[in-house]
This record gives structure tokens, sequence and C-alpha cells, in this order.
């Protein structure tokens, strides 16, 4: 076991200000955020949030956050999946658009290198940026960007090498450019997956050509790739009000209840249902990211 199936898939699974089908109202501030491209919508507006002047109050303020669940949600196809034991994302920047071709996408947050990850089977709630809701223009917005830096998880497998072996893969893929992980820049495509079982790791491959999931949609939403940032994109319905009074924590909660999906292949010492891999290939994995989203206003 001294060599390491090329396992990496790049995960499809977030949206910070996602909708589901539901409408929600924000009052709040345009903080810095980075572009997405012209071909994510255009170069966007929006200012750095002010400091707060001695003896005046900042105003409301909005906290993006997000939260991840693992609640059983019905899936239409018939792949095998499985619920990863972790999956993380770190996020960058968040964009609202009023159309898909919005010439100047409202840039909401922009973490820069200091991207925040979240564990989405956790089931935490994580804060990932907190805004001044008076700097935000007024306005209903339909379609949210999502920068990702970058994104890891691991999943249970099975390694073919002379005898089959259960364990896991722990994998971390770069999906945007000047990507800090772990202390070390990283380029867009930087992956590294390890194999391991318990807590031994038995092989580490690493690269710089990461692949993407067969299916770029997952969940409602969409992985846009071009550029040097990749950014998950997908519908919602957000009214921002300025002039709200209150602090309130606006949450995308994504569900990744067997979001890690691939097709069983006819060998004879593969098994349904169990993700096999050898030292050079595995089973092609369909999709990977959220299984369902939404999205909702609380008191912070």
């Amino acid at each position: 076991m001294n060599r390491l199936a090329r396992l990496v898939v790049a995960s499809s699974f977030l949206a910070l200000v996602a909708c589901g089908g539901t409408t929600s109202t924000v009052d709040g501030t345009d903080v810095p955020g980075s572009d997405p491209g012209a071909s994510s919508g255009g170069t966007g507006t929006g200012s750095e949030e002010p400091g707060t002047s001695p003896g005046t109050s900042p105003g409301a303020r909005v906290t993006l956050a997000l939260r991840g669940s693992t609640t059983p949600v019905p899936h239409s196809d018939a792949f095998s999946s499985q619920t990863p034991a972790s999956q993380n994302v770190a996020v960058k920047s968040l964009w609202l658009l009023k159309t898909a071709d919005d010439p100047n996408p409202l840039k909401v947050a922009d973490l820069g290198t200091n991207a925040i990850e979240t564990d989405l089977v956790s089931g935490k709630t994580n804060d990932i940026a907190t805004v001044s809701l008076k700097s935000l223009p007024a306005g209903t917005y339909t379609i949210a960007k999502v920068g990702v830096a970058w994104v890891r998880y691991r999943i249970a497998a099975r390694l073919h090498d002379g005898v089959a072996v259960d364990g896991r893969y722990d994998n971390v893929e770069a999906l945007s450019d000047n990507v800090v992980f772990d202390g070390k820049p990283r380029a867009k495509g930087w992956f590294r997956s390890e194999f391991g079982v318990g807590d031994t790791t038995y092989g580490t491959y690493e690269s710089n050509d990461a692949p993407l999931p067969q299916l770029a949609s997952s969940g409602g939403m969409t992985l846009e790739t071009k550029g040097a940032d990749s950014f998950y994109v997908f519908p919602m319905h957000v009214t921002i009000d300025p002039n709200e009074t209150k602090d309130q924590r606006l949450v995308c909660e994504v569900n990744v209840h067997e979001s890690f999906r691939w097709q069983d292949q006819p060998q004879a010492d593969y098994a349904s249902k169990v993700f096999d891999t050898t030292t050079t290939a595995y089973e092609p994995v369909m999709s990977f990211g959220a299984s369902a989203f939404s999205l909702f206003l609380e008191l912070k």
C-alpha cells in the first residue's frame, strides 16, 4: 500500500446566501469583495466599511453565517452515496446579483487570503463576516456567488492493491489562486489525497491539476471555475433594506446528507454501495456538494 489512488474531487457544496425558494429581507453594509470577473457578472460595486467615529453608533449589522446539516433528504438518482465523515469549505467572498447578467454585482464581503473554513457535517453555525447594513444599497437580489478558497473532506473507501483494504481518504483541493492553506501559498488546482486506516496514513498523493466533478451542478448550485477564483452560484431571493434597526444573522444552511455520490462499476472484486478504488483509478464520482440548501434570517 505504498502508492495512493489519485482521488480528489472538487466539492460543489456551498452557498453562503442561498435560497431553496425562501425569501428574506436584509439590511446591511457593503464590505470589500473580490471581483468575480466579467464572465461571472461584472466588475461589481461596493466600498470597505468605514470605521465608526467616537460617540456615534455603527447602526444595525448583518452577520453572514454558514451552517451545515446532515438531516436525511430524498435523492432522485440511483447512484451509490455516503455522507462524508467531514466536509469543510473555506469561503473567501460573497457577491449578490439582481439578474444573471447583472453588470454591477454587489460586493458584500472579501476576505482575501483569510478565508473562513466551516465543517458542514458538524451542524455548527460559523460566522463568516459582519457588515454594516447602511452601506448596502437597497434592492432585491436573485443570484448569489460565493468565492471558495478550498475544500477538504473525508470519505470511506476500499482500496484494491493485491488485497482489499477498507479505509478512508482525506482530500483537500484549492479552488482559487492565492490560497494560503496550512500556512503555505497554494495555486488553483493544487490538491492532496491521503489514504489511511484508523489513525495511520499509508500513502499520500499531491499534484497541481486536480480533477473536477463529472456533474458541474449539485443541489441547485453550479460551480464556476473560469478565471483565478472559483464560485458557487445559486438562485435565491434577498431584499436589502438599509433602514433595518436590529442586528441580524443571515444563515445559509447547507445539507450534505449523502452528498458524495458515485457510480458503482461491475468489476468482480467490487462491491455495491462501496466506493472502490485502486492505486491508479476510482469509481466515477458523479457529484459532491450540497444535497439541499436554504436561506433564512434570525436575530443575532
